[in-house]
């Protein structure tokens, strides 16, 4: 696959600004060959061609001679928003270099270059000089390197060259994380093998990066422009392997409490990735916080829910002793509704935040769910996770699982761990729908899970109360829904038995809102969770905010991190009687090391189909299933990593004009002729063909 470079010839002017930005200099200007002609005074002022464009010395419009990197740094600067990539391209057509036309040396058309203080071939220098903004003020030095404007509205054109820039363009990757980690920079980091530094990065806007490092769902991955040529970079795997090599004895980062202390108190009640997100940015703001939370141990379903051989609990705890290195109290055993009520809180604490997540399984809502034998998912993962040796953390017989999201995975891959004779896993959609990642479905099949598609329990069956027999309904897929996704649909008398011993129902999460007393002010929604304002996560009484899985139902852990911080931000606003817009997303002192070109150096990018990293696996010995503590991956070798990371593409420098040097393969097709995009502006108003020149690097 490539990326293909169009332009709507209509709204083009032909400005040459997207070629002159191209930091892989993979586009180029149309233009007639021959020796051309002056044009007038009232023709040279003009920056827009008119009928001027008639005459040979014009540009005429953009088009693509070279591979594409897709960094989208044209179609943002495009004033007439123009330009479109399009990814996914089989093959792309480049348009040939044809003889050089000589411009005119008088007063005639130039090309932008010509008029140009500095190029992209000039890292890190502003191309165009002081910005209009600059300019106006006298100043002849810009204040700030040419950064790529986001433009977040199509009518945002020239922001970068008004000097009204605030924010950077960010790598795809980048944007995908919901806490905004710079991928890009931690990948180059561990291709320089400089580890303790890219921990660090990592660290930087996420209180979880050694846990992310191993459970993350990698959203950003999902956009990884190295996909585009063969396969997206591992991130999340090269994340874990930069905190392995560090001292687990020693936190992920090194944090100071804040100069500004403030004397309110902020109670937090559960201790899961959102309450712990939010006590982490509180504390950094300067708070003093306590969390409550139910279970013997901090981390929430992270714990609860995630097997150690997933997630090792001393992985888990290096993340969690680091917010207690803050000054953040964790009161364990304390369940909200039993050991202190929500009142309470409210009279000891300047404000509360509800951070209680979704626990509680969803019903199937079918004959004889009352069997014995039939288990919430999480309720036997609680009791695997918590107490491994207890009674009902061991099963025997045939397992039945119920689901496709990661919950389902790690019931089924438990159940084989906790004694299993075979564990059949049922879901509605095809294996290729299910939620959980990729790479948890293979580990269950790799393990010895049998995964049944398109198959969805209509009627439990038993002897004695006990749980005997599921009958199953084959699905197809039907008319897609609303989202865009096909609904399953039953086929008519096409059902089959399965014998089963224990059933775990994996069929989604909700909150449970019983804790909340009679008569309170939050509200509930009709589907269990907590009615909050979307913007300042505030309920209805006073002081009293909600976050994460209980405001929205069953996410991620990164999610999770983004909506404590976004939460600890509500809470601090509250207290100081700021509006949320007026107070920062992150910590004065919370610093965030900016990607920066080498010095004086181009950026080389090897294009050429190189395959991804594959992570390493233990086997089961003689067919037995693997112990329930050790961890599954062993990870990346240092060889491994480095290889791997050196496969990034940088987006993150793409928006400082950066200079690209590409090392390719054949991956498109070159023509003697422009490509079918170009050639219906690749002739002047007269019908004359043209040519495309060399442009000047």
């Amino acid at each position: 696959m490539a990326y293909r470079f169009t332009v709507n010839p209509i709204t083009c002017i032909n400005c040459g600004i997207c070629m002159d930005l191209c930091p892989a200099r993979c586009l180029d200007m149309t233009r007639p060959s021959g020796e051309g002609e002056l044009g007038d005074a009232t023709q040279r002022l003009s920056p827009i061609p008119t009928d001027a464009s008639q005459r040979s010395w014009m540009m005429l419009a953009p088009v693509q001679v070279s591979v594409c990197v897709g960094c989208q740094v044209c179609a943002q600067e495009c004033p007439t928003n123009a330009i479109t990539i399009e990814s996914g391209a089989s093959t792309v057509a480049y348009a040939a270099r044809g003889p050089i036309s000589h411009l005119p040396a008088g007063d005639g058309w130039q090309t932008l270059d010509a008029y140009t203080r500095a190029t992209p071939a000039e890292p890190g220098e502003t191309p165009w000089g002081p910005t209009i903004a600059e300019a106006a003020s006298g100043s002849p030095i810009p204040d700030h390197a040419w950064h790529v404007a986001e433009r977040q509205a199509p009518w945002q054109s020239w922001r970068t060259w008004l000097g009204e820039r605030k924010e950077d363009l960010r790598a795809p990757c980048q944007a995908a994380c919901p806490v905004g980690t710079n991928a890009g920079l931690y990948v180059s980091l561990i291709a320089e093998g400089r580890y303790d530094e890219a921990l660090r990065v990592a660290s930087e806007p996420n209180p979880f990066p050694v846990i992310c490092g191993r459970v993350c769902t990698a959203p950003c991955e999902a956009v990884c422009r190295r996909g585009e040529f063969d396969a997206p970079i591992a991130i999340r795997d090269l994340k874990r392997f930069a905190a392995d090599q560090a001292d687990p004895a020693a936190p992920p980062r090194r944090l100071s409490r804040p100069e500004r202390q403030y004397t309110e108190r902020v109670a937090i009640v559960g201790a899961g990735p959102t309450g712990l997100s939010a006590a982490y940015y509180l504390a950094r703001r300067g708070y003093r916080v306590t969390v409550f939370d139910a279970m013997p141990v901090a981390g929430g379903m992270m714990v609860i829910g995630i097997p150690a051989y997933r997630l090792p609990r001393n992985e888990l705890t290096r993340d969690i002793d680091a917010i207690r290195d803050l000054g953040v109290e964790i009161r364990l055993n304390t369940a909200i509704g039993r050991d202190v009520e929500l009142d309470d809180l409210r009279e000891e604490f300047d404000a509360v935040l509800l951070a209680v997540g979704a626990q509680r399984s969803q019903r199937l809502n079918i004959p004889g769910e009352q069997l014995h034998g039939v288990i919430p998912a999480t309720t036997f993962l609680k009791a695997y996770n918590l107490t491994p040796d207890a009674p009902d953390a061991t099963i025997s017989g045939i397992v039945a699982v119920v689901g496709g999201g990661s919950t389902a995975m790690d019931a089924a891959r438990s159940a084989l761990r906790a004694g299993a004779a075979e564990v059949h896993l049922l879901y509605r959609r095809t294996r290729a729908e299910a939620p959980a990642q990729p790479e948890e479905v293979a580990a269950a099949l790799a393990e010895g899970v049998r995964f049944h598609e398109l198959v969805a329990p209509i009627a439990l069956a038993g002897v004695d109360g006990k749980l005997k027999h599921i009958l199953c309904q084959r699905m197809r897929l039907g008319a897609p829904d609303a989202q865009g996704r096909r609904a399953p649909e039953p086929i008519p008398e096409e059902t089959f038995t399965l014998d089963v011993a224990t059933l775990l129902v994996a069929a989604g999460e909700a909150p449970d809102p019983s804790f909340l007393p009679e008569g309170s002010r939050v509200e509930v929604a009709a589907w269990g969770g907590l009615l909050i304002d979307p913007e300042t996560l505030a309920t209805g009484a006073p002081g009293v905010f909600a976050a994460g899985d209980c405001s929205y139902g069953p996410k991620t852990i990164i999610e999770a991190a983004a909506h404590g911080r976004l939460a600890a931000r509500a809470i601090h606003a509250y207290l100081r009687d700021a509006t949320l817009h007026s107070v920062a997303e992150l910590p004065a002192d919370e610093f965030q090391t900016p990607s920066t070109l080498p010095q004086g150096e181009a950026i080389y990018l090897d294009l050429r189909p190189t395959p991804r990293a594959t992570m390493l696996f233990v086997a089961p010995a003689n067919d037995a299933h693997p112990d329930r503590r050790t961890e599954y991956a062993l990870g990346f070798t240092e060889a491994q990593a480095r290889g791997e990371a050196s496969r990034c593409l940088r987006c993150d420098l793409a928006y400082l004009c950066p200079t690209l040097k590409l090392r390719t393969a054949e991956i498109a097709t070159a023509t003697n002729a422009p490509s079918p995009d170009v050639a219906n502006h690749a002739t002047n108003a007269k019908g004359e063909p043209v040519h495309v020149t060399a442009r000047p690097d």
